[in-house]
């Protein structure tokens, strides 16, 4: 197998930001994951609708975290979608050839190595490391270890219509050099998780679809979620929702992970200590309405009461991220405008 030598594959919480911060390491720029996500403009809240249900479920970090890590460092990348499999397994097998890590964007339901509920709402982000005539090597920063797929689960993975598009997606560093600012670069991705999660239109990237984003869609999270009881099998979105809270076993919407980002990045640019502090209180609500939704499930039949405390805590996390988002926007000097 040609194999990239010196590759250290290491896991965490957060696809793209393990992915982020594996590559990082690799070139020799050792940003932590929490960096990375932070940097990359996380967190998020998308709602997605369900091809043919009634009912919405969620994903609560950016699709687009990867390519702004690189254009806020201004990290010279090559990000392509829409060849043909031959074509693009052409280019990213000559990128391994020239030992350069591959960032591939894969549909999750096609991975046979996550579990047979996928955690999230494609892209899932993996790194192409090594490959062979019918075989791939991935770094999947969710897996304590490297993962060996057939080159036919890889076509079947980098192809997928059910919530956002994906054909063949892919994204590689060209040149290992970072050419701005470092604080400049993080500033801009704090500010702009601030700027999208009050403001999603003010930020010039989209949630790839149609889906409601930021806090008006976490605010209108909490009102499908006080509905669902009169659904014919309210189950099926309440284990959805816990999925997206609880994604690759971080347990609290990856507010956790950006309260680390805000602690640690914080420090550059001089915010407040106390935002890390709030964000962390936060995602402790996130996990405890992940156990509420736990004891709705144990139910034999819907609740409507559990359902409604359920929207009750989500619409108090809304507010509470409103505050924090907007102390840190005022913090980094978001007056409102295009991001």
């Amino acid at each position: 197998m040609e194999i990239i030598e010196g590759y250290d594959h290491q896991s965490g919480g957060h696809c793209g930001a393990m992915a982020l911060r594996n590559v990082a390491e690799y070139y020799g720029w050792n940003y932590s994951e929490a960096a990375c996500f932070g940097i990359g403009g996380g967190p998020a809240f998308v709602l997605y609708e369900y091809p043919d249900e009634s009912w919405v479920t969620f994903r609560a970090s950016p699709t687009w975290l990867e390519r702004a890590f690189f254009e806020r460092l201004g990290i010279p990348n090559s990000y392509r979608r829409g060849d043909d499999f031959e074509t693009a397994w052409d280019s990213v097998t000559g990128h391994i050839d020239e030992d350069d890590p591959v960032v591939l964007f894969l549909d999750p339901t096609s991975l046979d190595y996550l579990s047979e509920e996928p955690d999230h709402v494609p892209p899932h982000v993996a790194v192409l490391i090594g490959y062979e005539d019918e075989t791939v090597q991935l770094s999947d920063g969710t897996m304590e270890n490297r993962q060996t797929i057939s080159r036919s689960t890889l076509a079947d993975a980098w192809v997928d219509e059910r919530f956002v598009s994906l054909q063949n997606e892919y994204l590689v560093v060209t040149r290992a050099a970072r050419t701005e600012d470092e604080t400049d670069a993080t500033a801009a991705g704090l500010r702009q998780a601030a700027t999208y999660m009050l403001n999603p239109l003010d930020v010039k990237r989209d949630a790839r679809g149609p889906g409601e984003e930021g806090l008006p869609a976490l605010r209108s999270f909490a009102d499908y979620l006080g509905r669902w009881p009169d659904l014919p099998d309210a189950d099926r979105p309440v284990r959805a929702a816990r999925r997206a809270i609880d994604e690759h076993g971080e347990g609290a919407a990856f507010r956790s992970l950006y309260a680390e980002a805000l602690g640690e990045l914080g420090q550059q640019t001089d915010l407040t200590p106390d935002l890390a502090d709030r964000m962390q209180l936060v995602s402790r609500e996130w996990q405890t309405v992940s156990e509420h939704l736990a004891e709705i499930l144990e139910q034999n039949e819907p609740q409507p009461e559990l359902f409604a405390e359920a929207a009750s805590m989500v619409s108090d996390i809304a507010d509470r991220e409103e505050s924090i988002f907007a102390d840190l926007g005022d913090e980094l000097g978001y007056r409102g405008g295009r991001e």
